[in-house]
C-alpha cells in the first residue's frame, strides 16, 4: 500500500543503516561508500518492484481505495507517470534515507539514526491503525465504496492472495538475507 511503502522505504533505510553503523561511523564518503551500490540494487531489485506488482494488479487496494484515477493507467499519461515515479521514489527514498543515517553516524548522533527508526516504522504502521481491515478487503475504488460494500476478502480472492502471499514472500526472504549480508560484509570492511 503506497500509505505504507513511503514511510516503509525510509524505515528500511534507517535500518540498513543501524546495521552497518560500525563501516558507516569511519567511512568518510557518504554517497560513494562500499554498500551504496549493494543499498540501491536492493531497493531496485527487492523493495521497489514489490511495490509496483501490487500497484499494478490491485491499484484500488494499493492506494487504500483513496483515488479512483489509480485504477486507469492505460492512455492516461499523469497515472503512467504516478507508477513510474512511485517506484523511482521507493528507491530514492530508501536510498536517500540510508545516506540521511551514514550522515547523522558522522555527525555523531547515533541517537537520531535510532529515533529515526522507530518513527519511521511506526509510520509504516499507522495506516493498519488508522484504516483497520482496508488492506483485507479486495476490490476495485466502486466495489469498496458500494453500499453494502461489494468487496472481497483477502481470502476469498486466491489470485489476489497466492500473489500477495508470494510477492511478500521474495520481500520477506530478499530483506532478510540483504540484513544479515549487510551486517556481516560492513563489519569486515569496518576493520
Amino acid at each position: 500500500m503506497i500509505q505504507v511503502d513511503i514511510p516503509g522505504a525510509i524505515a528500511a533505510g534507517q535500518i540498513f543503516a543501524l546495521l552497518s553503523k560500525k563501516y558507516l561511523k569511519k567511512e568518510e564518503n557518504i554517497f560513494t561508500n562500499r554498500l551504496t551500490g549493494p543499498i540501491s540494487l536492493y531497493f531496485a531489485l527487492f523493495f521497489a518492484p514489490v511495490g509496483m506488482f501490487l500497484l499494478i494488479g490491485w491499484p484500488a487496494w494499493e492506494s487504500m481505495y483513496w483515488w479512483k484515477w489509480i485504477e486507469k493507467p492505460a492512455f492516461n499519461p499523469p497515472v503512467a507517470f504516478f507508477y513510474i515515479a512511485f517506484n523511482i521514489s521507493m528507491i530514492l527514498l530508501g536510498t536517500g534515507s540510508y545516506f540521511t543515517g551514514h550522515a547523522l553516524y558522522r555527525r555523531g548522533k547515533e541517537g537520531t539514526v535510532k529515533l529515526l527508526s522507530v518513527l519511521s516504522v511506526i509510520a509504516t504502521l499507522l495506516p493498519f491503525i488508522l484504516w483497520p481491515l482496508t488492506w483485507y478487503h479486495i476490490g476495485t475504488y466502486n466495489e469498496f465504496h458500494a453500499v453494502p460494500n461489494e468487496t472481497t476478502t483477502l481470502f476469498n480472492t486466491p489470485s489476489f492472495f497466492w500473489s500477495w502471499l508470494a510477492v511478500m514472500g521474495y520481500f520477506v526472504v530478499t530483506s532478510v538475507i540483504f540484513g544479515i549480508w549487510i551486517k556481516r560484509f560492513s563489519g569486515k570492511i569496518a576493520e
